[in-house]
């Protein structure tokens, strides 16, 4: 899971200046709803 997320991030990384970017465009890229994409994401956050 942890790889897919790496796949995700530099999407995120690559697309950070696109006027479009958003959760929806993200989530369908790794694959998953809006709703699950979210909780899996803030599940790796690690707090300083």
């Amino acid at each position: 899971m942890l790889n897919e997320l790496n796949h995700v991030i530099n999407y995120i990384e690559e697309h950070l200046t696109d006027d479009d970017l958003s959760l929806k465009i993200i989530s369908d890229y790794a694959g998953f709803s809006d709703y699950h994409f979210r909780k899996i994401f803030l599940s790796f956050r690690i707090d300083p």
